[in-house]
């Protein structure tokens, strides 16, 4: 699959070579092969980070749609997933559940990365094409996830998945992205005087806030998967299962959002940075601080 798109992304950038040199003139510093090499660091960057974060995220994601199920409890699904996949990793890699958190994870870091770099070299604002481009690619691939992970893991007969799960995951999406979007900037701004920059208060901020919000996105999460399993449950008993191990479901949802969105942000913008450092090659403009769409 990476090698299909590595090898579109080389067939679209030969032949719109004349349009990629006209749109990124202002950078008369760079050659065509320079630009090139960005967005390759993009790629590379992207698929990495996505591929490091992905089986603890699928291991939890497993978890919860098992314990959600019935078929197993949280904590021995989890730990059970993790020595399935050390114990045969190319089947891991190879399986729908490597495939599906990769996609959403490596796909969001790229589409944040690629717009990073168009915006830096064309010296515009990257906030709001990188709001569309993330939560685009984030929230359609989650909510592909959402349903297959239903459909692997759960007791139902696969099927169409009804509209009050997609509503339950959009919700769950829709205030990730609100709170994860632009609280990391704010909240790190107003941190630095206790943590010494902007930056450091930044990335204090993109740690602890995905884990508070799962306060609220846990039981929304679930939500779902109760409305896949159970369709006919009325009201009352969807809050009574939405409540049932409420901590449990919170602390393994703190688990899942650690990897991608605090430490493997982090480690997409020193990897993308490193290529670029190794290859010497930078936009004239480059922005230095990478913000996500965070969802999932």
């Amino acid at each position: 699959l990476y090698h299909t798109i590595l090898h579109s992304y080389w067939l679209f950038v030969v032949t719109q070579k004349d349009n990629v040199q006209k749109m990124f003139s202002d950078n008369l510093d760079l050659s065509f092969m320079d630009v090139f090499a960005l967005f390759g660091c993009d790629l590379l960057a992207g698929g990495l980070s996505g591929a490091a974060v992905t089986p603890v995220i699928s291991a939890v994601d497993r978890a919860l749609a098992e314990n959600a199920s019935g078929r197993a409890k949280l904590w021995p699904s989890f730990f059970g997933s993790l020595r399935e996949y050390a114990s045969r990793p190319l089947t891991y890699v190879r399986g729908p559940q490597f495939f599906y958190i990769w996609i959403i994870y490596g796909g969001t870091y790229v589409a944040a990365n690629t717009v990073e770099t168009i915006c830096s070299l064309r010296n515009e604002d990257p906030s709001g094409p990188k709001w569309v481009a993330t939560s685009t690619v984030n929230t359609s691939t989650c909510i592909m996830k959402d349903r297959a992970f239903a459909q692997l893991f759960g007791t139902a007969v696969a099927s169409n998945v009804p509209m009050g799960a997609y509503a339950a995951w959009l919700s769950r999406d829709f205030l990730s992205m609100g709170v994860f979007f632009t609280a990391p900037p704010i909240v790190g701004e107003m941190m630095k005087e206790y943590t010494g920059s902007a930056q450091s208060g930044y990335y204090a901020a993109q740690i602890g806030l995905p884990l508070i919000l799962q306060f609220v996105t846990a039981p929304l999460h679930l939500l779902g998967y109760d409305i896949y399993n159970n369709p006919k449950n009325t009201i009352k008993q969807r809050f009574q299962f939405m409540g049932k191990d409420y901590l449990k479901n919170v602390s393994i949802r703190m688990v899942r959002m650690a990897p991608p969105w605090s430490f493997g942000t982090i480690g997409n913008k020193e990897i993308r940075e490193n290529l670029h450092d190794y290859l010497k090659v930078y936009p004239k403009r480059m922005q230095s601080t990478l913000v996500y769409h965070v969802s999932g």
